[in-house]
Protein backbone atom coordinates (compact mmCIF):
# COMPACT_ATOMS: atom_id res chain seq x y z
CA UNK A 1 0.00 0.00 0.00
CA UNK A 2 1.88 3.26 -1.10
CA UNK A 3 -0.45 5.20 1.97
CA UNK A 4 1.26 2.80 4.76
CA UNK A 5 4.46 3.47 2.73
CA UNK A 6 4.29 6.89 3.13
CA UNK A 7 2.85 6.89 6.42
CA UNK A 8 6.18 4.79 7.45
CA UNK A 9 8.25 7.60 5.82
CA UNK A 10 6.67 10.20 7.18
CA UNK A 11 5.48 9.18 10.64
CA UNK A 12 6.88 6.38 11.33
CA UNK A 13 10.14 7.68 11.15
CA UNK A 14 9.52 10.46 12.87
CA UNK A 15 8.24 8.98 16.11
CA UNK A 16 11.40 6.45 16.44
CA UNK A 17 13.26 9.87 16.37
CA UNK A 18 11.14 11.97 18.94
CA UNK A 19 9.88 9.18 20.59
CA UNK A 20 12.86 6.12 20.74
CA UNK A 21 16.20 7.91 19.94
CA UNK A 22 15.03 10.77 22.16
CA UNK A 23 13.74 9.15 24.98
CA UNK A 24 16.79 6.99 25.42
CA UNK A 25 18.96 9.96 25.35
CA UNK A 26 17.05 10.87 28.49
CA UNK A 27 16.94 8.13 30.00
CA UNK A 28 20.92 7.62 30.21
CA UNK A 29 21.13 10.70 31.11
CA UNK A 30 19.40 10.44 34.10
CA UNK A 31 19.98 7.10 34.78
CA UNK A 32 24.33 8.04 35.32
CA UNK A 33 22.47 10.34 38.02
CA UNK A 34 20.76 8.23 39.75
CA UNK A 35 23.58 6.16 39.61
CA UNK A 36 25.98 8.18 40.75
CA UNK A 37 23.80 9.60 43.81
CA UNK A 38 22.62 6.53 44.81
CA UNK A 39 26.58 4.88 45.14
CA UNK A 40 27.64 8.30 46.74
CA UNK A 41 24.69 8.10 49.34
CA UNK A 42 25.76 4.54 49.63
CA UNK A 43 29.17 4.98 50.36
CA UNK A 44 28.51 7.62 52.82
CA UNK A 45 25.90 6.06 55.03
CA UNK A 46 24.62 2.60 53.60
CA UNK A 47 21.80 2.37 55.40
CA UNK A 48 20.05 5.16 54.00
CA UNK A 49 21.32 4.04 50.38
CA UNK A 50 19.83 0.58 50.89
CA UNK A 51 17.14 1.50 51.66
CA UNK A 52 16.36 3.77 49.19
CA UNK A 53 17.11 1.16 46.42
CA UNK A 54 14.76 -1.31 48.15
CA UNK A 55 11.81 1.13 48.20
CA UNK A 56 12.18 2.52 44.34
CA UNK A 57 13.47 -0.57 42.81
CA UNK A 58 10.58 -2.80 43.44
CA UNK A 59 7.89 -0.13 42.70
CA UNK A 60 9.66 0.34 39.76
CA UNK A 61 9.97 -2.94 38.54
CA UNK A 62 6.36 -3.47 39.45
CA UNK A 63 5.59 -0.71 37.00
CA UNK A 64 7.09 -1.84 34.57
CA UNK A 65 6.09 -5.32 34.68
CA UNK A 66 2.66 -4.05 34.11
CA UNK A 67 2.44 -1.74 31.85
CA UNK A 68 5.14 -3.07 29.38
CA UNK A 69 3.17 -5.51 27.34
CA UNK A 70 -0.21 -2.55 27.29
CA UNK A 71 1.83 -0.20 26.18
CA UNK A 72 3.57 -2.28 22.95
CA UNK A 73 -0.25 -2.98 22.46
CA UNK A 74 -1.29 0.47 22.40
CA UNK A 75 1.76 1.77 20.06
CA UNK A 76 0.66 -0.85 17.72
CA UNK A 77 -3.35 0.44 17.58
CA UNK A 78 -2.43 3.81 17.31
CA UNK A 79 -0.03 2.97 14.58
CA UNK A 80 -3.26 1.05 12.74
CA UNK A 81 -4.95 3.64 13.66
CA UNK A 82 -3.56 6.64 12.09
CA UNK A 83 -2.65 4.20 8.86
CA UNK A 84 -5.99 4.40 8.23
CA UNK A 85 -6.68 7.59 9.28
CA UNK A 86 -4.18 8.47 6.06
CA UNK A 87 -6.21 5.82 3.69
CA UNK A 88 -9.40 7.56 4.11
CA UNK A 89 -8.34 11.09 4.01
CA UNK A 90 -6.13 9.76 0.36
CA UNK A 91 -9.03 7.76 -1.04
CA UNK A 92 -11.69 10.44 0.17
CA UNK A 93 -9.89 13.34 -2.41
CA UNK A 94 -8.99 10.60 -4.85
CA UNK A 95 -12.91 9.76 -5.73
CA UNK A 96 -14.26 12.61 -3.94
CA UNK A 97 -16.62 13.33 -7.33
CA UNK A 98 -17.48 9.48 -7.19
CA UNK A 99 -17.99 9.69 -3.82
CA UNK A 100 -20.55 12.66 -3.71
CA UNK A 101 -22.20 11.39 -6.59
CA UNK A 102 -22.61 8.04 -5.06
CA UNK A 103 -23.49 10.36 -2.36
CA UNK A 104 -21.47 8.08 -0.20
CA UNK A 105 -18.98 10.59 1.13
CA UNK A 106 -20.51 10.45 4.41
CA UNK A 107 -19.02 6.71 5.07
CA UNK A 108 -15.40 8.45 4.80
CA UNK A 109 -16.41 11.11 7.08
CA UNK A 110 -17.91 8.47 9.58
CA UNK A 111 -14.77 6.31 9.05
CA UNK A 112 -12.52 9.25 9.83
CA UNK A 113 -14.14 10.36 12.84
CA UNK A 114 -14.25 6.37 14.40
CA UNK A 115 -10.58 6.66 13.65
CA UNK A 116 -9.87 9.76 15.44
CA UNK A 117 -11.91 8.54 18.67
CA UNK A 118 -9.82 5.49 18.71
CA UNK A 119 -6.62 7.98 18.53
CA UNK A 120 -8.07 10.42 21.17
CA UNK A 121 -9.04 7.15 23.37
CA UNK A 122 -5.49 5.61 23.02
CA UNK A 123 -3.77 8.95 23.71
CA UNK A 124 -5.82 9.41 27.27
CA UNK A 125 -4.74 5.71 28.08
CA UNK A 126 -1.24 6.91 27.57
CA UNK A 127 -1.61 10.02 29.65
CA UNK A 128 -2.66 7.61 32.49
CA UNK A 129 0.04 5.52 32.77
CA UNK A 130 2.64 8.61 32.19
CA UNK A 131 0.87 10.06 35.80
CA UNK A 132 1.66 6.19 37.42
CA UNK A 133 5.34 7.87 37.89
CA UNK A 134 4.89 10.49 39.82
CA UNK A 135 2.36 8.64 42.57
CA UNK A 136 4.77 5.77 42.50
CA UNK A 137 7.89 7.98 43.61
CA UNK A 138 5.89 9.37 46.02
CA UNK A 139 4.74 6.17 47.22
CA UNK A 140 8.61 5.01 47.52
CA UNK A 141 9.51 7.74 49.51
CA UNK A 142 6.76 7.28 51.87
CA UNK A 143 7.43 3.30 52.33
CA UNK A 144 11.10 4.36 52.46
CA UNK A 145 10.53 6.47 55.68
CA UNK A 146 8.35 3.73 57.01
CA UNK A 147 11.31 1.61 56.58
CA UNK A 148 13.89 3.61 58.08
CA UNK A 149 11.83 4.74 60.91
CA UNK A 150 10.74 0.59 61.06
CA UNK A 151 14.70 -0.32 61.49
CA UNK A 152 15.07 2.33 64.10
CA UNK A 153 19.01 2.02 64.16
CA UNK A 154 21.91 5.12 64.43
CA UNK A 155 21.07 8.48 64.46
CA UNK A 156 17.78 8.18 62.89
CA UNK A 157 17.38 12.18 62.36
CA UNK A 158 20.49 12.12 60.50
CA UNK A 159 19.77 9.00 58.56
CA UNK A 160 16.15 10.14 57.67
CA UNK A 161 17.32 13.82 56.99
CA UNK A 162 19.93 12.22 54.25
CA UNK A 163 17.36 10.07 52.89
CA UNK A 164 14.62 12.48 52.61
CA UNK A 165 16.83 15.07 50.28
CA UNK A 166 18.72 11.99 48.28
CA UNK A 167 15.01 10.76 47.75
CA UNK A 168 13.33 13.89 46.85
CA UNK A 169 16.24 15.11 44.42
CA UNK A 170 15.91 11.65 42.70
CA UNK A 171 11.92 12.02 41.96
CA UNK A 172 12.38 13.81 39.16
CA UNK A 173 14.85 12.08 37.61
CA UNK A 174 13.24 8.42 38.43
CA UNK A 175 9.80 10.63 36.92
CA UNK A 176 11.57 11.15 33.93
CA UNK A 177 13.23 7.57 33.55
CA UNK A 178 10.08 5.92 33.90
CA UNK A 179 8.33 8.43 31.11
CA UNK A 180 10.88 8.13 29.05
CA UNK A 181 10.59 4.66 29.20
CA UNK A 182 6.48 4.62 28.61
CA UNK A 183 7.02 6.56 25.80
CA UNK A 184 10.08 4.26 24.20
CA UNK A 185 7.51 1.25 24.63
CA UNK A 186 4.88 2.89 22.98
CA UNK A 187 6.85 3.56 20.03
CA UNK A 188 8.71 0.18 20.14
CA UNK A 189 7.07 -0.62 16.68
CA UNK A 190 9.05 1.60 14.85
CA UNK A 191 12.29 0.46 15.65
CA UNK A 192 10.88 -2.80 13.40
CA UNK A 193 10.26 -0.79 10.79
CA UNK A 194 13.43 1.33 10.87
CA UNK A 195 15.43 -1.72 11.33
CA UNK A 196 13.62 -3.09 7.75
CA UNK A 197 14.52 -0.11 6.16
CA UNK A 198 18.15 0.01 7.36
CA UNK A 199 18.87 -3.84 6.74
CA UNK A 200 17.15 -3.48 3.00
CA UNK A 201 19.92 -0.37 2.27
CA UNK A 202 22.76 -2.22 3.69
CA UNK A 203 22.45 -5.60 2.06
CA UNK A 204 22.32 -3.52 -1.05
CA UNK A 205 25.33 -1.33 -0.45
CA UNK A 206 27.26 -4.92 0.36
CA UNK A 207 26.23 -6.23 -2.89
CA UNK A 208 28.60 -5.53 -5.52
CA UNK A 209 27.84 -2.99 -7.66
CA UNK A 210 29.80 -3.65 -10.74
CA UNK A 211 27.80 -1.53 -13.69
CA UNK A 212 25.44 -3.70 -16.18
CA UNK A 213 26.44 -3.78 -20.00
CA UNK A 214 24.38 -5.14 -22.64
CA UNK A 215 26.57 -6.31 -25.56
CA UNK A 216 24.99 -9.97 -25.95
CA UNK A 217 21.53 -10.59 -24.75
CA UNK A 218 19.07 -10.56 -22.01
CA UNK A 219 18.37 -13.86 -21.17
CA UNK A 220 15.31 -15.51 -19.33
CA UNK A 221 16.55 -19.19 -18.18
CA UNK A 222 13.32 -21.55 -16.42
CA UNK A 223 11.56 -17.76 -14.80
CA UNK A 224 8.37 -19.17 -12.64
CA UNK A 225 6.49 -16.56 -10.98
CA UNK A 226 3.31 -17.17 -8.02
CA UNK A 227 2.05 -15.02 -5.47
CA UNK A 228 1.76 -15.95 -1.95
CA UNK A 229 -1.51 -17.13 -2.23
CA UNK A 230 -0.24 -19.86 -4.72
CA UNK A 231 -1.73 -18.68 -7.65
CA UNK A 232 0.83 -19.63 -10.75
CA UNK A 233 0.99 -17.20 -13.43
CA UNK A 234 3.80 -18.74 -15.06
CA UNK A 235 6.32 -21.36 -14.89
CA UNK A 236 9.63 -22.94 -16.59
CA UNK A 237 9.56 -19.44 -18.87
CA UNK A 238 12.52 -19.42 -21.70
CA UNK A 239 13.62 -17.08 -23.31
CA UNK A 240 16.80 -14.71 -25.06
CA UNK A 241 16.69 -11.75 -26.25
CA UNK A 242 19.39 -10.67 -28.58
CA UNK A 243 20.85 -6.82 -28.17
CA UNK A 244 19.69 -4.72 -30.50
CA UNK A 245 16.29 -6.62 -31.01
CA UNK A 246 12.60 -5.66 -31.12
CA UNK A 247 10.64 -8.21 -29.61
CA UNK A 248 6.86 -7.91 -28.69
CA UNK A 249 4.95 -9.66 -25.86
CA UNK A 250 1.53 -10.56 -26.07
CA UNK A 251 -1.26 -12.50 -24.31
CA UNK A 252 -4.66 -12.43 -22.84
CA UNK A 253 -5.37 -9.73 -20.00
CA UNK A 254 -4.05 -11.35 -16.39
CA UNK A 255 -1.93 -13.92 -18.17
CA UNK A 256 1.20 -11.81 -16.49
CA UNK A 257 2.77 -9.44 -19.07
CA UNK A 258 3.43 -6.58 -16.36
CA UNK A 259 4.43 -8.72 -14.23
CA UNK A 260 7.10 -10.21 -16.31
CA UNK A 261 8.23 -6.54 -16.63
CA UNK A 262 8.55 -6.06 -13.24
CA UNK A 263 10.73 -9.36 -12.81
CA UNK A 264 12.96 -7.92 -15.85
CA UNK A 265 12.98 -5.10 -14.31
CA UNK A 266 14.11 -6.27 -10.47
CA UNK A 267 11.14 -5.47 -8.95
CA UNK A 268 9.70 -8.80 -8.46
CA UNK A 269 11.85 -11.88 -7.13
CA UNK A 270 11.14 -15.02 -9.47
CA UNK A 271 9.88 -17.89 -7.39
CA UNK A 272 12.41 -20.06 -9.61
CA UNK A 273 14.91 -19.44 -12.21
CA UNK A 274 17.20 -16.65 -12.98
CA UNK A 275 17.30 -13.45 -15.36
CA UNK A 276 20.66 -12.92 -16.57
CA UNK A 277 21.94 -10.13 -18.44
CA UNK A 278 25.00 -10.82 -20.40
CA UNK A 279 25.41 -13.50 -18.19
CA UNK A 280 25.10 -11.69 -14.90
CA UNK A 281 22.16 -12.48 -12.73
CA UNK A 282 19.59 -9.77 -12.26
CA UNK A 283 18.91 -8.99 -8.16
CA UNK A 284 16.84 -6.75 -6.01
CA UNK A 285 20.09 -6.04 -4.70
CA UNK A 286 22.12 -5.01 -7.82
CA UNK A 287 19.00 -3.63 -9.91
CA UNK A 288 20.02 0.36 -9.44
CA UNK A 289 23.03 -1.09 -11.42
CA UNK A 290 20.56 -2.77 -14.42
CA UNK A 291 17.94 0.73 -14.33
CA UNK A 292 20.96 2.66 -15.44
CA UNK A 293 20.70 1.24 -19.24
CA UNK A 294 16.62 0.65 -19.02
CA UNK A 295 13.99 3.07 -19.48
CA UNK A 296 10.11 2.30 -18.78
CA UNK A 297 6.96 3.60 -19.95
CA UNK A 298 4.51 1.78 -18.29
CA UNK A 299 0.49 2.22 -18.98
CA UNK A 300 0.05 5.08 -15.93
CA UNK A 301 2.59 7.06 -16.26
CA UNK A 302 4.03 9.12 -13.52
CA UNK A 303 4.01 12.84 -13.51
CA UNK A 304 5.62 14.67 -11.13
CA UNK A 305 4.01 18.45 -9.67
CA UNK A 306 6.74 20.01 -11.71
CA UNK A 307 7.47 21.66 -15.49
CA UNK A 308 7.46 19.91 -18.48
CA UNK A 309 11.36 19.93 -18.38
CA UNK A 310 10.95 18.23 -15.12
CA UNK A 311 8.89 15.74 -16.21
CA UNK A 312 11.09 14.95 -19.31
CA UNK A 313 14.36 15.14 -17.89
CA UNK A 314 13.06 12.70 -14.38
CA UNK A 315 16.05 13.13 -12.00
CA UNK A 316 18.24 14.72 -13.84
CA UNK A 317 19.83 18.46 -12.90
CA UNK A 318 20.59 19.64 -16.10
CA UNK A 319 18.32 19.76 -18.65
CA UNK A 320 19.19 20.30 -22.86
CA UNK A 321 16.79 21.72 -23.86
CA UNK A 322 17.61 21.58 -28.03
CA UNK A 323 17.76 17.54 -27.05
CA UNK A 324 14.13 17.50 -25.01
CA UNK A 325 12.36 19.45 -28.06
CA UNK A 326 13.76 16.53 -30.61
CA UNK A 327 12.38 14.06 -28.49
CA UNK A 328 9.09 16.14 -28.23
CA UNK A 329 8.95 16.30 -32.17
CA UNK A 330 9.34 12.60 -31.88
CA UNK A 331 6.16 11.71 -29.89
CA UNK A 332 4.21 14.51 -31.93
CA UNK A 333 4.13 16.89 -28.75
CA UNK A 334 6.36 20.08 -30.10
CA UNK A 335 3.91 21.97 -31.32
CA UNK A 336 1.43 21.84 -27.96
CA UNK A 337 4.48 22.31 -26.26
CA UNK A 338 5.46 26.06 -28.11
CA UNK A 339 1.90 26.84 -27.28
CA UNK A 340 1.94 26.57 -23.13
CA UNK A 341 2.51 30.04 -21.43
CA UNK A 342 6.06 29.28 -20.43
CA UNK A 343 7.10 26.78 -22.99
CA UNK A 344 9.38 23.73 -20.97
CA UNK A 345 9.04 26.21 -17.66
CA UNK A 346 5.31 25.71 -17.62
CA UNK A 347 3.99 23.52 -14.83
CA UNK A 348 2.20 20.41 -15.49
CA UNK A 349 -0.43 20.88 -12.14
CA UNK A 350 -0.39 17.98 -9.62
CA UNK A 351 -0.39 14.71 -10.86
CA UNK A 352 -0.33 16.18 -14.32
CA UNK A 353 -4.02 17.12 -13.66
CA UNK A 354 -3.73 19.54 -16.82
CA UNK A 355 -3.05 16.96 -19.52
CA UNK A 356 -5.12 14.70 -20.87
CA UNK A 357 -4.33 10.74 -21.21
CA UNK A 358 -2.60 10.81 -24.27
CA UNK A 359 -0.49 13.77 -23.68
CA UNK A 360 0.90 11.84 -20.39
CA UNK A 361 1.56 8.92 -22.45
CA UNK A 362 3.40 10.93 -24.96
CA UNK A 363 5.79 12.48 -22.01
CA UNK A 364 6.19 8.94 -20.47
CA UNK A 365 8.07 8.06 -24.11
CA UNK A 366 9.80 11.41 -24.79
CA UNK A 367 11.00 10.53 -20.92
CA UNK A 368 12.27 7.21 -22.11
CA UNK A 369 13.80 8.71 -25.49
CA UNK A 370 15.42 11.53 -23.65
CA UNK A 371 17.51 9.01 -21.71
CA UNK A 372 18.71 7.60 -24.41
CA UNK A 373 18.58 4.32 -22.71
CA UNK A 374 20.12 1.24 -23.89
CA UNK A 375 17.20 -1.28 -23.36
CA UNK A 376 13.17 0.99 -23.28
CA UNK A 377 10.39 -1.23 -21.97
CA UNK A 378 6.82 -0.34 -22.87
CA UNK A 379 3.95 -1.25 -20.86
CA UNK A 380 0.93 -0.69 -23.09
CA UNK A 381 2.64 2.48 -23.62
CA UNK A 382 0.28 3.52 -26.75
CA UNK A 383 -2.84 2.23 -24.90
CA UNK A 384 -4.29 6.03 -24.94
CA UNK A 385 -3.66 7.39 -28.16
CA UNK A 386 -5.70 7.08 -31.32
CA UNK A 387 -4.94 4.48 -33.96
CA UNK A 388 -3.14 7.90 -36.31
CA UNK A 389 -1.22 8.53 -33.53
CA UNK A 390 0.47 5.55 -32.56
CA UNK A 391 1.22 4.97 -35.59
CA UNK A 392 3.31 7.91 -35.53
CA UNK A 393 4.40 6.83 -32.06
CA UNK A 394 5.44 3.40 -33.73
CA UNK A 395 6.92 4.85 -36.88
CA UNK A 396 9.13 6.97 -34.33
CA UNK A 397 10.14 4.18 -32.23
CA UNK A 398 11.47 2.17 -35.60
CA UNK A 399 13.29 4.41 -37.18
CA UNK A 400 14.94 4.98 -33.60
CA UNK A 401 15.88 1.65 -33.62
CA UNK A 402 17.61 1.71 -37.04
CA UNK A 403 19.10 4.49 -36.37
CA UNK A 404 20.73 2.67 -33.22
CA UNK A 405 21.42 -0.44 -33.98
CA UNK A 406 22.03 -1.36 -30.14
CA UNK A 407 18.64 -0.34 -28.72
CA UNK A 408 16.90 -2.98 -27.56
CA UNK A 409 12.86 -2.81 -27.56
CA UNK A 410 10.85 -4.97 -25.27
CA UNK A 411 7.43 -3.91 -26.10
CA UNK A 412 3.86 -4.97 -24.06
CA UNK A 413 0.59 -4.42 -26.52
CA UNK A 414 -2.88 -5.97 -26.78
CA UNK A 415 -2.81 -4.24 -30.25
CA UNK A 416 -1.26 -6.38 -33.06
CA UNK A 417 -0.33 -2.81 -34.91
CA UNK A 418 1.50 -2.09 -31.91
CA UNK A 419 3.85 -4.81 -32.64
CA UNK A 420 4.24 -4.69 -36.18
CA UNK A 421 7.58 -3.61 -36.40
CA UNK A 422 9.05 -6.06 -33.88
CA UNK A 423 11.53 -8.76 -35.10
CA UNK A 424 9.51 -11.48 -32.71
CA UNK A 425 6.73 -11.52 -30.73
CA UNK A 426 6.42 -13.94 -27.51
CA UNK A 427 3.18 -15.32 -27.24
CA UNK A 428 3.11 -15.54 -23.05
CA UNK A 429 -0.18 -17.76 -23.48
CA UNK A 430 1.67 -20.39 -25.25
CA UNK A 431 4.95 -19.70 -24.55
CA UNK A 432 5.76 -19.71 -28.72
CA UNK A 433 7.71 -17.35 -30.45
CA UNK A 434 6.97 -15.60 -33.56
CA UNK A 435 9.11 -14.44 -35.97
CA UNK A 436 7.70 -11.64 -38.19
CA UNK A 437 7.94 -11.91 -41.85
CA UNK A 438 10.48 -9.08 -43.05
Amino acid sequence: SSVQLGHEVNYVCYMFSSCVLAPVFCMAGEAVLVLLMVTALIVWEPLAGFLLCASFLPLTGLYVGLVRKRLRRYGMEELEARRKQSRTVVEAYRGYAELEIARAFHTSLASFDQGMEFIVHNRLRMEVYQLFPFFLSEVAVVAGLALLIGTGSGDLGLVSGVFAVAAFRLIPAVRAVLNSWVTLQNASHTITVVKEGISDKLQQGTQNQTPFTLKQNIELRKLSFAFPDGHTLFSNLTLSISCGERIGVRGASGSGKSTLFNLMLGFFPPTSGEILIDGRKLTSANRSEWHKLVGYVPQEIFIIEGTLADNIALGQTQVDHIKMIQVLEQVQLKEWANELPQGLDTPLGEYGSRLSGGQKQRIGIARALYKEAEVLFFDEATSALDNKTEQEINHALETLSLQHRELTLIIIAHRESSLAFCDRIFDLDSGNIYTKEK
